[in-house]
């Protein structure tokens, strides 16, 4: 039953009390659930499940309110005598007879008479059956009972069962199962807000509406035909004061204040239009807030009531509403909404306004001011230039399914310089490197020898943008001095390259120029939206250079888009770095939150820029905690579309590879990173992108050492030149596995050491216990158990207390290996030298000889040899037969 999505947990709650009562207990329950959300469906859902049970059933009608026993007489079939709960108990011993528990459903229970609840709480008291009480309530009716009923009720609402409405992601299976329409991320998301989740509008809506409008971008949504026909009986049974009032809210908002609503209304006295309002059913009050709230039940309600206003009753509210509105944006909306015909006048308003908004970094409202103004404008050439101006303002604030349902209309206006330096925006932000740079290359060829006015520095600030996300961070400084050349200091583009050049400067190695940047009279002198942009990259630069409570300062700060319509783009860059910060200095959990966060917001803005970096901590944290389905399906949302773009190759490369050394997988980390090693500079920033120590590593731990040390050279020196700590440290710890390799652990123990100290004094946990493991490793591979068992424990210790099980229990391997403090008995299986029983377990588990060798720091021969002895001395002959004795043994 498709209005039953997202109802698991209900059908949890019902089934354990229903296992209660089997079991003897006499319990009652509440579901609360507004109107619409599927309090009858789940109840004959439930009535279906348990059919083989005795069952009372009822609905507790309004007009029986009043009426003594009406709930009871439809529950026993019977004339009541009192006391009622005894007819009730007679009633309930006749169904069990059949084999209980007896079930007693009520649906609409808001509206029982209370001689009937007076009866069953008396039954429930007096049973010695099992039997369940189970009450669907709508917690907002219009008409509440009398007190004594309500009591009665909160006294059943001991067990609550809250019935929520339904997510975005119910929505689109909704929309498959009912009208065999696949929506996307924004569609889902804007049903759901439309319809406020409510199952029955949605279900209306779906059948009723052509399925091609849910493809395409409309201004408004349609309303299910019961709720204008509702709402149409309702207004016109209301008094004139509370239909006014009920229109004027509606004009409004969803929810607008009383005093306002009255106002615009023009009632005298708007207590009694309130009144007659709420007497409708269509609206609420909220006085729980300082001053009193009107407020529809869901948006579709306000949407039913604005549809049954004449045309010209709604110009002259909206008109109204502009008088008195004290912001210039919700004073625009409502004159545009009064005058929808071309108007140049309040075009050109719309477009100063947009131009306001465009300098505060306010990208939404800019975009909603643009399109508006296009709708309105007299002439073609306005209507376009304004339309693709919109659009790019839809881009910089991250709606950009939104942008791309407007495409085709402005692809079809021809080629121009402004155009394409749209389309080339687009292009970047969904991750598509060749086309965006065809299209920015051309809309900068368009402009002539000397580029110069706001559609240069547009282009300018997108090859900015580009250069970010190829990581090149010459290309990045070249663009945003050209952006500087032909801007002011206060322009949007000449704010957003400011804000990203410190970056450059940081991808150059120019650390001291780059923490400069970030220090000047501009950053200090930005507010609102812009601020958001300074605060997101200097949080980045602070994580990059081992500022751990800066950068988790700043990045926080960066996220909230609440300075109206700021930019969901920075918003998703300061998450996806956020999380890093989180996970770096061993916040897991919160970090696992942030992804799910930005992930949510990423898909619903459609930026696949940044998916990668977003979802490169998911996929490593559930790595890391075994937990292989989350992980993988991290991994698959985390792929880099574009391998141009090194901000999305990089953080996939590193998500694939650190999946890999969670397994002990280095042939798949050398795989995963390979492509990138070859591209990358050895000047790149390490703090960034910590992935040439993981590659390094792959590349010892599969026997190419020579080729690891010419490797890390580059980078070593790079971290040593702006002593970056924590660089140094991993780069440490793989400096050691070589000299190890070459020189024996003598010669590695003082990289080991340095390694370990220069990460002392750093909150990162997870980087010194891996310093820590690999230091254990190649202590016991060169015969040092007992410096290895001490190493080897105190990673180990980290690890568990990250929840990094997987590398727990490589440590553990790993301890059994060493053999210290370990004992003995008669089971073959301990008659296995330490090393033995390690190979034995690896591969059991599946391993192959060379994913043992590599995991256990050996060679493959060495495998072999112990293989060999482990089959003879457990009695085994093969792969599958050890396997076998292991998991008899509960190895």
């Amino acid at each position: 039953m498709t209005t039953l999505l997202g109802r698991d947990r209900a059908f949890i709650a019902l089934r354990d009390a229903v296992a209660r009562a089997q079991a003897g207990a006499a319990l009652s329950l509440v579901v609360d659930g507004n109107r619409g959300l599927g309090k009858t469906a789940l109840l004959e859902q439930f009535r279906a499940e348990h059919i083989g049970l005795p069952a009372l059933c009822a609905r507790a009608h309004h007009w029986e309110r009043n009426t003594p026993h009406a709930v009871v007489e439809q529950l026993t079939k019977a004339d009541v005598a009192e006391p009622g709960w005894q007819t009730v108990l007679d009633r309930v011993s006749d169904a069990a007879i059949t084999g209980g528990p007896v079930l007693v459903l009520v649906d609409d229970a808001h509206n029982i008479d209370r001689e009937s609840m007076r009866a069953l709480t008396g039954a429930l008291d007096r049973a010695v059956e099992g039997m369940l009480v189970v009450l669907a309530v709508d917690p907002d009716t219009a008409e509440p009972g009398d007190a004594e009923t309500l009591a009665l009720l909160d006294d059943c609402r001991r067990e609550r069962i809250w019935l929520r409405p339904l997510t975005p992601a119910h929505v689109a299976v909704l929309a498959v199962e009912v009208a065999g329409v696949r929506l996307g991320a924004v569609s889902t998301a804007r049903l759901a807000a439309h319809t406020g989740g409510n199952p029955a509008h949605l279900v209306r809506l779906l059948r009723e509406s052509d399925p091609q409008i849910w493809s395409r971008w409309t201004p408004l949504l349609p309303v299910p035909r019961a709720e204008y026909a509702a709402a149409a009986a309702a207004l016109g049974s209301a008094t004139d004061s509370g239909r006014r009032l009920l229109e004027a809210a509606a004009v409004l908002s969803t929810s607008s204040g009383l005093g306002e609503a009255a106002a615009l209304a023009g009632v005298t006295d708007p207590v009694a239009a309130l009144d007659a309002a709420r007497a409708t059913g269509l609206i609420r009050l909220d006085q729980t807030r300082p001053l009193s709230v009107v407020a529809f039940p869901d948006p579709v309600v306000r949407a039913a009531v604005l549809n049954c206003l004449p045309a010209l009753r709604l110009r002259e509210l909206h008109r109204r509403a502009a008088a008195s509105a004290d912001d210039e944006g919700v004073r625009l909306a409502h004159l545009v909404a009064a005058e929808p015909t071309a108007n140049p006048a309040l075009a050109t308003r719309l477009d100063i306004y947009a131009a306001t908004r465009a300098n505060n970094g306010e990208w939404g409202a800019c975009a909603d001011a643009l399109i508006a103004a296009s709708h309105i404008s007299s002439t073609p050439r306005e209507r376009e230039n304004r339309l693709i101006r919109g659009v790019d303002a839809l881009i910089g604030a991250g709606s950009i399914p939104r942008a791309e349902a407007l495409v085709p209309e402005i692809e079809s206006f021809g080629d121009g310089a402004l155009r394409d330096s749209v389309l080339g925006h687009l292009a970047v932000m969904r991750g598509r490197a060749a086309e965006a740079q065809l299209l920015l290359t051309r809309g900068w060829r368009e402009l002539g020898d000397d580029p110069a006015g706001p559609v240069a520095a547009s282009i300018g600030q997108r090859h900015v943008l580009d250069a970010l996300a190829r990581w090149d961070g010459h290309r990045l400084l070249h663009w945003a001095g050209q952006v500087a050349r032909i801007t002011t200091g206060s322009m949007p583009e000449a704010i957003e390259a400011a804000a990203i050049n410190g970056l450059g400067h940081a991808m150059t190695g120019d650390i001291a120029t780059a923490l400069r940047t970030y220090d000047t009279d501009l950053v200090e002198s930005v507010s609102g939206a812009q601020s958001q942009r300074f605060r997101m990259a200097k949080g980045w630069l602070a994580l990059a250079m081992d500022d751990y409570d800066d950068a988790r300062l700043l990045l926080a700060n960066a996220v909230p888009t609440a300075f109206r319509f700021g930019s969901a783009r920075i918003s998703l860059w300061a998450q996806a770095w956020l999380a890093r910060a989180q996970f770096a200095v061993g916040e897991w959990d919160e970090a696992l939150r942030t992804v799910e966060h930005a992930a949510l917001d990423a898909e619903e803005s459609g930026i696949h820029l940044i998916r990668p970096l977003i979802h490169w901590t998911g996929a490593q944290i559930c790595s890391l905690r075994g937990e292989d389905d989350s992980a993988h399906a991290h991994l698959r949302l985390g792929r880099a579309d574009s391998p141009e773009y090194m901000a999305m190759r990089i953080p996939a490369g590193l998500a694939q590879a650190q999946y890999a050394e969670s397994r002990a997988d280095y042939q798949g980390v050398v795989r995963a990173l390979g492509g990138v090693a070859r591209i990358a500079p050895d000047s790149d920033l390490a703090g960034l992108w910590p992935w040439a120590d993981l590659y390094a590593t792959g590349l010892v731990l599969t026997g190419r050492v020579g080729e690891a040390d010419t490797f890390l050279a580059g980078y070593e020196h790079s971290a040593a030149v702006i002593d970056h700590r924590s660089s140094l440290a991993r780069f440490g710890a793989v400096r050691g596995r070589i000299i190890a390799a070459t020189d024996g652990i003598d010669a590695a123990r003082p990289a080991f050491e340095s390694a370990l100290q220069a990460v002392e004094d750093l909150p990162l946990p997870f980087e010194r216990a891996r310093i820590e493991f690999a230091y254990g490793q190649v202590l016991r591979r060169a015969g040092k158990r007992r410096d290895a068992d001490t190493v080897m424990r105190s990673a180990r210790e980290l690890f568990a207390t990250l929840g990094a099980q997987v590398l727990v229990q490589r440590c553990d391997r790993e301890l059994k290996a060493a053999g210290v403090n370990t004992t003995r008995s008669r089971d073959p299986f301990f008659e296995l030298t330490e090393q033995e029983r390690a190979v034995a377990t690896l591969v059991s588990a599946g391993r192959t000889n060379r994913q043992a060798a590599e995991e256990l720091f050996l060679s493959v021969k060495t495998i072999q040899y112990h293989l060999t002895r482990v089959y003879a001395k457990l009695g085994t002959r093969s792969r599958t037969e050890l396997a076998a004795y292991m998991h008899e043994a509960d190895r």
